[in-house]
This record gives C-alpha cells, sequence and structure tokens, in this order.
C-alpha cells in the first residue's frame, strides 16, 4: 500500500489502480475481503510510449518481465510485451494504453 500511495502521489503518474486505495472502484469490496491487498499495483505514466521506455530503462532494483509470478520485484509494459501482437485499436478498448505499466511488488 505504500508504493501504491507513493506512486498515487507522483507527478508523473496519471492514475494507479490498486484495492488498498480508497481512490480504487472496489475499495470497500476488497477492504471487507482482505486484511492485506495483495501485491500487484498497475498504474499509467503521464505520457506515453516514449516517457513509458525511459521509465522502464532507468530501472534500477525491478527486474522487467513478461511473467509477474516470480517471489522477486518484476515490472512489465503490457503493450511492448505480453499484448505487442494485439492491434492498438483492440488494446485501446481493452484499457491496455502505451503508459500502462503492471508491478509485482517482490519479498525482497
Amino acid at each position: 500500500t505504500v508504493l501504491a500511495k507513493l506512486l498515487e502521489n507522483s507527478t508523473k503518474v496519471e492514475k494507479v489502480m490498486y484495492p488498498g486505495l480508497p481512490s480504487h472502484p472496489q475499495h470497500e469490496v476488497a477492504s471487507k475481503q482482505m486484511t492485506c491487498f495483495g501485491g500487484m499495483i498497475t498504474f499509467f505514466l503521464k505520457g506515453g510510449l516514449e516517457q513509458s521506455k525511459q521509465f522502464l530503462t532507468n530501472l534500477k532494483y525491478v527486474t522487467l518481465a513478461e511473467s509477474l509470478g516470480g517471489i522477486e520485484s518484476l515490472i512489465e509494459h503490457p503493450a511492448l510485451m505480453t499484448h505487442t501482437s494485439v492491434p492498438a485499436e483492440q488494446r485501446a478498448a481493452l484499457g491496455i494504453s502505451d503508459s500502462l505499466i503492471r508491478f509485482s511488488v517482490g519479498i525482497e
């Protein structure tokens, strides 16, 4: 929740999707069902593809990965990785923009 709050307060982040934040549309439901809110944070950077690439290139302690299933902190850019074969119009309809980042917080 701390990292999600930091991202939400960043001037470089447009939106954070994390059920532990009061701003999440299902926060009330999640609060009733969970004592912790998990380690998956989705956020949208301000800007577009170039800003996303620059952000990912500048990471020092998080590994860029297609699969977010490990125990270490991993991050991915769906538009360039897991959904790169999906046409841009279809990605947009699915909410997968060029600024979308998925972050799996590890146990380190």
